[in-house]
């Protein structure tokens, strides 16, 4: 007889995604790098160019990127998780977008701009990992940060609790 596996929690599962996002990344450049030169290096305005995107990228990020309602102070414990969670999902999105933005702007002048290399490409994803890592990846900072703007008000979201498939209120150490 089998049993039936509990549901993963809602971390793991954003894990999964953003892992997995981070990986194909990679694996663009990979196969960019049978498809473009290897040998030649973009003109210098290019990394400059993805750079300043990637500054941008950063400060939008921080700017917009966490921007969630705040859970008012009445809200029950059960609406307050889900809320909590969907904003968290939501503004995790807006991150990602911005982020990976960086690397899809890369691709695109590594076939726009001559020399046509891989460089192009590697820097654009290199500079996007980063954002990602820093931004996007679902850590106890980006947790807790997200968290603390769902609570500015009063209200509980109990955001940590939920994500690692906790009942809302239980707390506990996190486990990322």
């Amino acid at each position: 007889m089998t049993t039936a596996q509990p549901a993963a929690a809602p971390l793991r599962t954003t894990q999964i995604l953003v892992g997995s996002v981070m990986v194909a990344l990679v694996v663009i450049t990979a196969v960019m790098s049978g498809v473009l030169a290897t040998d030649v290096y973009p003109p210098t305005w290019v990394p400059w160019a993805l750079g300043v995107l990637a500054v941008a990228s950063f400060l939008l990020s921080n700017a917009i990127g966490y921007n969630v309602p705040a859970i008012a102070p009445s809200t029950p414990p059960d609406e307050a998780a889900v809320a909590g969670r969907l904003a968290f999902q939501s503004s995790l999105f807006l991150r990602l977008a911005l982020s990976e933005a960086v690397a899809v702007i890369g691709l695109v002048l590594a076939f726009v701009v001559q020399p046509q290399t891989v460089m192009t490409v590697v820097i654009g994803t290199v500079l996007a990992l980063a954002l990602l890592a820093w931004h996007v990846w679902p850590s106890a900072r980006v947790i807790s940060k997200v968290e603390q703007r769902l609570d500015r008000d009063g209200g509980r979201s109990h955001l940590s609790d939920t994500l690692h498939g906790r009942p809302a209120g239980q707390g506990g150490a996190l486990l990322s």
